[in-house]
């Protein structure tokens, strides 16, 4: 607490009376205040790390507010982002599988070549192997959601794109080279 915040916390505290209720009363307003005076008084945010030769000039527009439309776009895309985590995660018959096979190509090639007992462990890692891509190829649900998600991605980067333009036209600044480093919290 600051030497201000104790002071206001005692003028609260003589016209509010004695108690705990004025120590209270008191804290809460000295709190209240440092609060109100961060919010204020920011840090300031270091955007990018340039170093300027004489004659060169800096230029650092920030990405308008997003839109309704935009916000909901990213929402989805987290959302989709999320489920495909999700969903591309390995399953137990998966695993178990992966495992079989993985033992049985070992059996493979600890048999002699050109043997009954080589051919029985080829035939028999073939048909694992084949079980295997059967169960690790995307389901149907997993495909649509990849695919959903990548419209998704395409729509919200060309409304983005088209939105910075328009500031960029807007700002005079649309015949200047431009290099965009995106960061976005959102994403």
């Amino acid at each position: 607490m600051t030497f201000w915040s104790w002071l206001w916390a005692k003028v609260i505290a003589s016209l509010v009376g004695d108690g705990l209720g004025a120590e209270v009363a008191g804290r809460a307003s000295a709190y209240l205040l440092d609060e109100a005076a961060k919010a204020i008084d920011r840090d300031e945010v270091p955007v990018s790390r340039v170093r300027l030769r004489p004659g060169e000039s800096y230029t650092v527009l920030a990405r308008p507010a997003p839109t309704r439309r935009e916000r909901r776009l990213a929402k989805r895309k987290a959302a989709l982002q999320e489920a495909d985590r999700r969903l591309g995660r390995s399953t137990r018959r998966q695993r178990r599988i992966a495992r079989r096979l993985r033992h049985q190509q070992r059996q493979l090639d600890r048999r002699r070549p050109g043997t009954r007992r080589h051919a029985r462990a080829a035939a028999r890692e073939a048909l694992t192997g084949a079980r295997f891509d059967r169960v690790m190829t995307p389901t149907r649900r997993h495909r649509a959601v990849r695919d959903e998600l990548g419209q998704v991605s395409t729509e919200l980067d060309d409304l983005r794109a088209r939105r910075f333009a328009a500031a960029r036209a807007k700002r005079g600044m649309s015949g200047r080279p431009e290099h965009v480093e995106w960061h976005d919290a959102s994403d």
